[in-house]
């Protein structure tokens, strides 16, 4: 499966950044997250441990998000039930105020019974993912339209 997307988002680069960043707070906003941890950080990487939830079943799994700020973060996974998962997302400086961000999502699931549902919800999903970081940064930034 892949989807790509791009939206042109009034707030600068460096606030976009920092908020696709945030993973921890990924649960306030994004429907199916339950929780994140990040297991290490740095400048430049994170681990993290979140889970989805698929109805009444709990997607634990580990990811890893390369950090290039203003520029690109690259979220890979291998685990369970993710055969190979990448999750990139580029910034684009329009002018000092807007940024267009692009989006560019790749997996590959495992097979097994957990196939289908999560197909279901990232199809569903990640149309609704640039909209949402959107409403997000109006809630921590302040409204632009």
């Amino acid at each position: 499966m892949q989807y790509m997307d791009s939206k042109v988002f009034p707030f600068s680069c460096s606030r976009l950044f920092a908020l696709v960043a945030d993973i921890e707070n990924y649960p306030q906003f994004l429907p199916g997250w339950s929780w994140v941890h990040i297991l290490y950080a740095d400048k430049h990487r994170l681990e993290v441990e979140q889970q989805l939830q698929l109805g009444p079943v709990p997607v634990r799994f580990h990811s890893t998000a390369e950090l290039d700020p203003c520029k690109r973060i690259l979220i890979t996974s291998s685990d369970a039930p993710f055969g190979e998962m990448s999750i990139e997302w580029r910034f684009a400086a329009q002018d000092d105020a807007r940024c267009e961000l692009f989006l560019t999502i790749d997996l590959a699931l495992n097979p097994g019974s957990l196939k289908h549902p999560l197909q279901q919800l990232l199809k569903q999903g990640s149309g609704e993912l640039l909209w949402r970081f959107k409403q997000r940064a109006r809630e921590v930034y302040g409204c632009k339209r």
